[in-house]
């Protein structure tokens, strides 16, 4: 990226900006979200985690966290599996048993319960696989537009502690490259000084600058300190009552949810009056268009149509394991949440 001169003026590179707004992926990602946690079907899961995978190809960006899938999703099957193998005793298909005194684990170990914690483990992987495709997709600053005005000031700092993480692999990835260059080696515990230190040092100036950063641009800076005395009052009253009325409703009944619903309104005013207070200005203000309209139709269309379809999400290996069904309008379902995968991916650019 540079700068151009030409005939005594200064031109700047156009900028460019995400094709879809961060709220239309933000209502893919929930009815997503909402399909995963209720399919409990091996096909249906696969068909959907395909799809995911569709769409992070297509639009992904490169997101905060790189992790290896292949690695974790071996680990969270293997351990599901065996947790539901060893802790359930139903099923038909008796593989063997364990001493009935043992606590937990004795009785019986079936099929059915090693099939049925592995798709616990297919969902979570699903959900995982998820949350990592929206990282990748929608960048790190547009993810500070999606936070309540209210709560503006904690998405900045849950944002900058998110960026934190990928910086320091970076840097850590830089450090070992110089050491290796001079020849240094991890063998043992007391050659992780080497490396360690300018990790620290690194990490510190870094949050220096940042601060120094934030300071010059007046972030922090409070208005009234009443406001925010009484603004504080008013949030413990309302989690004091949702709490109360949490309880309450285990007892009493329809007087404890009464309770629960207005602390959470109380709550929910509280937080709309602090971010009325709270001015946010956008140097590009970016309008919504038809293209994120088509987003969300893409990611709300096959929640709705599976929502009014009567046939079953789940699958139940219990009490004999059999194939599971296959509903193929469910099917399609699964596989139309790849339909943003078929959206134009290139960014708009500003005007110069």
């Amino acid at each position: 990226m540079g700068l151009s001169f030409g005939r005594g003026e200064l031109s700047l590179p156009p900028l460019p900006m995400p094709t879809y707004d961060p709220r239309g992926w933000l209502i893919w990602l929930l009815t997503t979200a909402v399909i995963a946690i209720s399919a409990r079907h091996p096909l249906y899961l696969i068909l959907l985690l395909l799809a995911i995978r569709l769409v992070t190809a297509a639009h992904g960006r490169g997101g905060t966290f790189r992790v290896h899938l292949g690695r974790l999703a071996a680990v969270v099957l293997l351990l599901s599996t065996l947790f539901n193998f060893l802790t359930t005793h139903f099923g038909d298909t008796v593989i063997g048993r364990l001493p009935a005194n043992w606590p937990l684990l004795g009785g019986i170990l079936t099929a059915e319960a090693a099939v049925y914690g592995f798709l616990n483990g297919l969902a979570l992987i699903t959900l995982l696989v998820l949350f990592m495709a929206f990282n990748q997709i929608v960048p790190v600053h547009d993810l500070l537009k999606l936070t309540p005005r209210a709560l503006h000031h904690v998405g900045v700092v849950v944002l900058i502690a998110l960026t934190y993480v990928p910086e320091t692999q970076r840097h850590w990835g830089h450090i070992r490259e110089a050491q290796a260059v001079r020849g240094a080696e991890m063998r043992g515990w007391r050659d992780w000084r080497p490396f360690i230190l300018p990790l620290l040092v690194g990490g510190l100036e870094r949050a220096m600058s940042l601060a120094e950063a934030m300071v010059a641009r007046g972030y922090g800076a409070t208005s009234s300190a009443e406001g925010q005395v009484w603004m504080r009052w008013g949030l413990v009253v309302g989690l004091a009552a949702s709490l109360g009325g949490w309880v309450a409703a285990l007892w009493v009944g329809w007087a404890g949810w009464l309770l629960l619903g207005m602390g959470t309104l109380w709550l929910g005013a509280l937080l709309w009056r602090q971010g009325q207070g709270v001015h946010i200005t956008r140097y590009r203000p970016r309008p919504w268009r038809l293209a994120d309209s088509w987003l969300v139709l893409a990611g709300v269309g096959p929640a709705a149509v599976l929502l009014l379809h009567t046939a079953p999400l789940a699958y139940a290996p219990y009490p004999a394991l059999s194939w599971p069904p296959f509903d193929p309008l469910v099917g399609l379902c699964m596989a139309a949440v790849a339909l943003p995968a078929l959206l134009p991916v290139q960014g708009v650019k500003s005007e110069k």
